[in-house]
């Protein structure tokens, strides 16, 4: 198998910023205009030698539909989760983020913490929580779960006398024994700074 150009990487690399900064990849003409290539079919060309390559995706039919093999996955943002007094989750999607599979960590989608009640873990105000969907965990895992029609995040604890209870990790909370019920695991934090 031959080697992307020079060029064919930086029509690469181009595909792929547009298509996690736009969610869209660019045109034919967008491709050319941005990599110094006056000519649409020499951008087509590029692009069938990239796709022959197996690093790139595409439909003839469309302008918009070329795609590298690597593209990120978008990761929908849910409402907002509690970190400290429990917020209600909100089904609401916020919006999304793109993320490449080593990053996305097999999450189903991202909320957004509010409060400080997991500081201690790292976790703080308006971070991103990845959350794989499931309904248990484990000991000592951090979890995603409700709390009547609040969501909260916390490290989930087997009590002394039985059964479980959610930990937060500042001094300041004390741990919730109240009915919950598990609504995911944390697999990875975002942050922006």
């Amino acid at each position: 198998m031959n080697e992307p150009t020079p060029l064919q990487k930086r029509i690469l690399d181009y595909i792929a910023e547009c298509v996690e900064e736009r969610g869209l990849p660019p045109t034919l003409r967008e491709i050319g205009a941005k990599c110094g290539i006056t000519s649409t079919g020499s951008v087509s060309y590029h692009l069938r030698q990239l796709e022959s390559q197996g690093l790139l995706k595409r439909h003839e039919r469309s302008s918009r539909s070329t795609l590298p093999l690597e593209a990120p996955g978008r990761l929908p943002i849910v409402g907002r989760v509690g970190a400290g007094s429990a917020v209600i989750a909100q089904e609401d999607v916020e919006g999304d983020l793109a993320v490449g599979k080593d990053i996305a960590r097999g999450a189903d989608f991202l909320l957004r913490v509010r409060g400080e009640s997991m500081r201690d873990a790292g976790i703080y105000e308006g971070d991103l929580v990845q959350v794989r969907k499931q309904d248990d965990g484990r000991e000592g895992e951090l979890v995603v779960a409700l709390v009547g029609e609040s969501a909260v995040v916390k490290k989930l604890r087997r009590r002394a006398g039985g059964g479980w209870q959610l930990d937060s990790a500042n001094t300041d909370f004390a741990p919730i024994t109240e009915e919950f019920k598990v609504i995911g695991k944390v697999v990875g934090l975002i942050r922006r700074y």
